[in-house]
């Protein structure tokens, strides 16, 4: 994932030799940072968090805007990104639902800090090839999506017993078959009550 051709339009502050930077707790770069087709940048920043708070990461995007900052991206803007989608790529998100619903049930959380140091998406690249042709105005791009969903299966599996995020998937996907009420899915990924 070339971003070469976005390096001028980064904030310069947050965006430091083909890095993002954080200035809160803990100051610094990021452990990794990747960007998708569309030019936003995806960190993974140090966590506190979980069973493993020395392996617990934290989401953080960046737009390819000079005045734009690192946001943590909730739970409920990646929804609302699939449910865009899925209004023109219904079939298709469901299969993507469906891809990170199994990424989810086999992936494994990072052993050590060594493990995810070396860490580089692995699902990128089949989404990209697969589903090159989703492209809907005003969200992210279908190689973002992937890094971000494959980012997030890796670290709610740090938690032995979490769930929350893979029920969004589930839910998320009955959503746009038709079986549940979005309301639903929203209270779960902003008020994280299941019902």
């Amino acid at each position: 994932m070339s971003f070469k051709r976005f390096l001028d339009m980064y904030n310069p502050k947050y965006f430091i030799q083909n890095q993002m930077w954080q200035y809160r707790s803990p100051k610094g770069p990021a452990i990794h940072t990747f960007v998708s087709s569309d030019g936003t940048a995806i960190g993974m920043f140090q966590g506190n968090r979980g069973a493993r708070p020395e392996l617990d990461f934290r989401v953080k995007i960046l737009q390819p805007r000079e005045d734009a900052k690192p946001f943590l991206l909730p739970h409920d803007e990646w929804v609302v990104d699939v449910l865009l989608k899925a209004q023109h790529y219904k079939s298709e998100i469901i299969q993507i639902l469906d891809y990170y619903l199994d990424f989810y049930e086999n992936c494994t959380p990072f052993a050590s800090l060594e493990d995810r140091d070396k860490y580089s998406p692995t699902t990128v690249q089949i989404i990209e090839e697969r589903f090159a042709g989703i492209s809907v105005p005003g969200t992210i791009s279908i190689g973002g999506l992937a890094i971000i969903l494959e980012l997030f299966c890796l670290c709610e599996k740090q938690n032995p017993g979490a769930h929350q995020f893979k029920l969004a998937l589930q839910w998320t996907k009955e959503c746009v078959l038709g079986g549940r009420d979005f309301k639903n899915v929203l209270n779960l990924v902003i008020r994280h009550r299941e019902y």
